[in-house]
């Protein structure tokens, strides 16, 4: 027993040094095979040994438990952070007021169906620019998907919500509330090309939509990939057996009549 007392201050100052621990993983390895230690002092040395084993592996657990625990949750949060598409509320209520405002469906009955957190490389891709440099400009923000009656309208929004673009390609059937105003302007317009009375001739059919640039406003043909968009309303007035196309901007200042159109009527 003296002789135990005597080794004991030199094992354990051999199990507190570098090597010490490497002795401490052997043996680990070896009781937990179930090997027996040979010496002079097996049952003593075992005794020892176990006790070691056992502060270290708890030491040891307990530090993996908390890195891996404390690193989970770091983790967790970063990914959270870096792919959350949560649509900050204000940013909704500002799309679907503006697709409620072109299409003339209620705000209760738009849905979003999709939003994705996205930075956009340029201002031109933002706006739904077909060719576009390589300059990196970016802009953080959202592309957004609402679903209006039956067709599926994808806007662009900034981070902060003050810039909103919508698909200019995007086309609905849905009627608009074409403020009166400008429905009188253009029944006016084609009244006086027509010689028909006002009160003979009907809206049938009014697309809010966004022109691309003035070319496109205008029914050209052959346009220039230019975005410099018009917003503002398709109209098809039915004059007689006719039905004629506008183009009219939101406040009804411009007003353009499909050139395809003859013109005129026989009164």
């Amino acid at each position: 027993m003296k002789d135990i007392n005597k080794l004991y201050p030199a094992l354990n100052k051999i199990l507190k040094s570098p090597k010490g621990i490497l002795l401490t993983l052997t043996l680990t390895s070896l009781f937990s095979s179930g090997l027996g230690v040979v010496g002079n002092y097996p049952a003593a040395a075992s005794g020892e040994e176990e006790q070691i084993q056992s502060s270290y592996s708890s030491v040891q657990i307990s530090q993996t438990t908390n890195q891996n625990s404390s690193y989970s949750t770091i983790q967790i949060s970063q990914t959270t952070n870096q792919n959350s598409n949560d649509l900050p509320r204000r940013i909704e209520n500002a799309i679907k007021r503006d697709a409620s405002n072109r299409s003339g469906v209620p705000i209760r009955e738009l849905q979003i169906t999709e939003a994705t957190a996205k930075t956009f490389s340029n201002p031109c891709i933002f706006k739904f620019g077909e060719v576009c440099t390589r300059e990196f400009n970016p802009i953080k923000g959202w592309e957004v998907v609402v679903r209006v009656g039956d067709n599926s309208w994808t806007y662009h929004v900034s981070e902060s919500g003050s810039q909103l673009v919508l698909d200019p390609k995007v086309s609905t059937s849905q009627s608009s509330a074409l403020p009166k105003e400008i429905e009188d302007t253009i029944l006016r317009d084609a009244s006086k090309r027509s010689r028909i009375p006002t009160s003979n001739l009907k809206v049938s059919k009014a697309i809010p939509k966004t022109f691309g640039n003035p070319c496109e406003f205008k029914f050209g043909e052959i346009c220039t990939k230019e975005y410099n968009p018009i917003k503002g309303w398709e109209a098809v007035i039915q004059v007689g057996r006719q039905s004629w196309t506008y183009h009219v901007n939101e406040s009804g200042s411009q007003l353009v009549l499909d050139p395809k159109i003859s013109g005129g009527l026989k009164s």
